[in-house]
């Protein structure tokens, strides 16, 4: 049963505990003023942290803390302001207020991209983050603290991270207060938080359930120069993260005839295999017993064959039918399904509204745009290259972050 408000309690946030700051309350980021959209403050902040990850080598073993340090360099949150300010330049930008962020539980650097662009829009921030320990995310928030500690003092008050277990009263509180609400999470997720209701003026960001797969064309993969190098970004789109990120592909479409598909399949899942094994991403036991449940589970709905693999590292079952496709896998660490097409116009009545990311490999961007053009899917966010399916980018989901997160004032006199 939900948890409900006490009616006892004088204010529900009392109740929650406090991360950053490490001493203090919620007040000064309540109370606080907005600053002014990338302010130096912020902009100084920023660039200390992402120096921070990047030098950091106790960090060294968490690449999506490292990749966060790379996207916080000044040079990148520069291009995010020129482009930031490129748009409606007669009119003046502002920061939304107090946003509310829930953050996922299964990627620890969410929360930091979120956060850090709303500091950037101006925003005041409370962040909500899972009470799930992990070695990353600990890490993670010790180099926070010591940003905030060397920061300017308003940096200190324009964001606090919390931590509480499911209470209505504290998310109601928090959503009552936030002039945008900003929810990373499965679809239940968003559907929990939506049951508090915003202010009058408040307005919502959701980032609910996402699939992502890959299309690759075949010829362009059997004739690969650097097969290893195309099979090494795959798994570091796939693997990190337990094949769990919204952006992590969960099957893979071949494009073109069958004796370049048969070819290509054969030789890439071999590479993935090798290269999977080089990259001391961790491996336990269970994650073998799960793609053997999974692959189960999948040979009972029938219409699958699993081909052969060196290892239970890799497991890839090829669907002799394209209905399936955008199901999502009942395994990850490893588990893809393969479909083939002879064509990218076959996967358009399949695109669902869920679909997010493409990894895409031997298809020009000429031929994907003639495929949105005339196809017009509802779903299909991103389209990238092998290798960079977990960067993050104030582009997310079809939604530009920066923009939503701050208002336009229009100034015609």
């Amino acid at each position: 049963m939900a948890d409900q408000p006490d009616p006892l309690r004088t204010d529900p946030l009392d109740s929650v505990e406090l991360v950053l700051p490490r001493a203090g309350s919620l007040a000064p980021v309540r109370a606080a003023r907005p600053l002014r959209p990338f302010s130096p403050e912020v902009l100084g902040f920023v660039d200390d942290l992402g120096r921070r990850l990047r030098s950091d080598p106790a960090l060294r073993p968490f690449p999506e803390l490292v990749a966060l340090g790379f996207w916080a360099r000044r040079a990148s949150v520069e291009r995010l302001r020129a482009r930031f300010e490129g748009a409606w330049p007669g009119a003046v930008r502002m920061p939304r207020g107090l946003a509310f962020h829930v953050a996922p539980a299964n990627v620890d650097t969410i929360f930091v991209y979120s956060l850090l662009l709303s500091m950037l829009a101006g925003n005041r921030n409370i962040v909500r983050i899972s009470s799930r320990a992990r070695p990353q995310g600990d890490q993670l928030l010790t180099c926070l603290a010591a940003a905030v500690e060397a920061a300017a003092p308003a940096v200190g008050t324009s964001f606090a991270i919390i931590r509480y277990p499911h209470d209505d009263g504290i998310t109601a509180a928090l959503s009552a207060a936030a002039d945008i609400r900003v929810v990373w999470g499965g679809d239940a997720s968003v559907a929990a938080i939506r049951r508090a209701p915003l202010g009058p003026f408040g307005t919502e960001l959701v980032f609910p359930d996402r699939w992502s797969l890959a299309v690759f064309d075949a010829a362009a993969v059997a004739a690969a120069p650097d097969l290893p190098g195309l099979a090494r970004r795959f798994v570091n789109d796939s693997l990190w993260f337990g094949q769990n990120a919204c952006s992590s592909p969960r099957a893979l479409v071949w494009v073109g005839d069958e004796g370049a598909r048969e070819a290509a399949s054969r030789a890439f899942w071999a590479a993935v295999e090798a290269e999977s094994d080089a990259a001391g991403i961790e491996w336990a036991d269970a994650h073998a017993v799960a793609k053997l449940v999974g692959a189960c589970l999948e040979a009972i709905g029938g219409g699958v064959v699993q081909l052969p693999t060196p290892s239970n590292r890799i497991t890839v079952l090829r669907a002799e039918r394209l209905s399936g496709l955008g199901h999502h896998p009942p395994a990850g660490d490893g588990f893809f399904l393969e479909y083939r097409v002879d064509s990218l116009a076959e996967l358009a009545p399949h695109v669902a509204r869920n679909w997010q990311t493409l990894v895409a490999h031997g298809i020009p961007a000429e031929a994907w745009r003639a495929f949105l053009a005339s196809h017009m899917p509802h779903g299909i966010d991103r389209i990238v290259p092998p290798g960079a399916a977990l960067d993050f980018d104030a582009l997310w989901d079809g939604v530009d972050l920066l923009t939503a997160l701050t208002r336009l004032v229009d100034l015609r006199v």
